[in-house]
């Protein structure tokens, strides 16, 4: 049995509130106690660790993320483990995998059983996202290879990358109007994985049916998807108005300006929002680089676009080179959200979206001790993942 471990802060955020003058006690990867240091007793031959008034809240989990320094989970698992060492040096304690191709939930499924097996070093893997191969290409002009490999929704393809996943994939994105989503849809649906729209061009109506058929879910709102107007609503349109609707939201202020980050919040409120990263260019300075397929790509003052493209048009940014407290941060400081709330949006929010809310997510009695300390801007003192302390600053 190890050692138990008390963390103190004047700013203990369980999840859902803001505990003032708060205490989180662990031992053996589990919580053990979380209150007020008044009712809480610290148990004796503890570890006692005072961060003052420093933001102690659950680690973060990022549901759509595809690498680090130009290099992607997809491409092997020393990549996948990169990135799982990597985002934990920012407070992010669970993550998927995501990509295109099939390899990316096998590495995903090695990733988690080398977790068991040897411990933590990062973030948990918990699963995978597949951001494709099922959605509709992008059809830039002179630039084939951003929507190689992708192909038409197919029962049969897709229990391939199951089978290949042993069962782990968590999150499945499809594009509304390719026939066989909806019948695609409904099968993941019944394997317990959260169906996303992305990626696509289809209008309200359309997107209205596919909630019906189990497409609940907004793959990074407002980007590659048809926006919101006044007369065509889109998927926008619908993603902000129904309440069967979750969205994913990358809060670098790149991606989406702050003002629609702000009308998302107010539309969907703090449940329905998942802060994510669409991460895979950070940790490299600025110039040109090959993504995974021989995608050209240019890095400049943290934004990642295809190579040779007009930055006002759409759909050319490539992933993000910001990581997730920088959108916590945003939601928080920029936009003037609780603390507690902007917390929420990227941890028990999006734990409940892939289902694994019944073991992390929120500082619980019995859930695992998967714990982030940052300062007052957000930047990392410590991240725990299941009881281990894999970053100090």
């Amino acid at each position: 049995m190890s050692k138990k471990r008390v963390l103190k802060s004047s700013r203990v955020v369980d999840g859902y509130r803001t505990i003032r003058d708060g205490v989180v006690v662990y031992q053996d990867g589990k919580i053990q106690a979380v209150g007020a240091q008044k009712t809480t007793p610290i148990p004796d031959g503890a570890e006692v660790v005072d961060y003052g008034d420093n933001i102690i809240c659950p680690g973060f989990i990022d549901i759509h993320l595809h690498g680090c320094k130009g290099e992607a989970a997809m491409e092997s698992l020393r990549n996948t483990k990169q990135l799982s060492d990597f985002v934990a040096q920012y407070g992010t304690t669970s993550i998927l995998p995501t990509g295109r191709n099939f390899s990316v939930v096998d590495y995903a499924y090695q990733m988690m059983e080398v977790q068991k097996k040897e411990g933590y070093t990062g973030a948990a893997i918990a699963g995978s996202h597949m951001e494709g191969p099922f959605y509709p290409p992008k059809n830039l002009p002179g630039r084939p290879d951003v929507d190689a490999g992708i192909i038409p929704p197919d029962i049969d393809k897709f229990n391939e990358a199951w089978e290949l996943s042993h069962g782990t994939v968590k999150l499945l994105d499809l594009g509304v109007e390719l026939p066989g989503a909806f019948e695609l849809a409904r099968h993941a649906r019944d394997l317990g994985i959260l169906v996303a729209c992305a990626h696509s061009k289809a209008g309200y109506d359309a997107m209205i049916e596919g909630m019906e058929h189990g497409i609940t879910h907004a793959t990074h709102l407002y980007n590659v998807m048809t926006g919101l107007h006044h007369r065509r609503p889109g998927i926008t349109g619908a993603a902000l108005t129904s309440d069967m609707m979750t969205c994913e939201l990358i809060c670098d202020t790149y991606h989406v300006h702050p003002a629609a980050m702000e009308i998302a919040i107010r539309c969907k409120g703090y449940d329905r929002i998942a802060i994510v990263t669409d991460l895979s260019m950070a940790g490299i300075p600025d110039g040109e680089y090959v993504k995974p397929g021989g995608v050209a790509v240019v890095v400049k003052d943290g934004v990642c676009r295809f190579k040779g493209s007009d930055p006002s048009q759409d759909n050319t940014m490539s992933g993000s080179c910001f990581t997730q407290n920088v959108g916590v941060r945003n939601v928080h400081k920029l936009l003037g959200h609780p603390l507690h709330a902007a917390i929420r949006m990227a941890t028990i929010s999006p734990a409940k979206m892939i289902g694994i809310d019944s073991f992390t997510g929120s500082l619980e009695v019995g859930k695992d001790a998967d714990i982030a300390v940052f300062d007052d801007d957000f930047n990392s003192l410590e991240t725990i993942v299941k009881g281990t302390s894999v970053y100090q600053k």
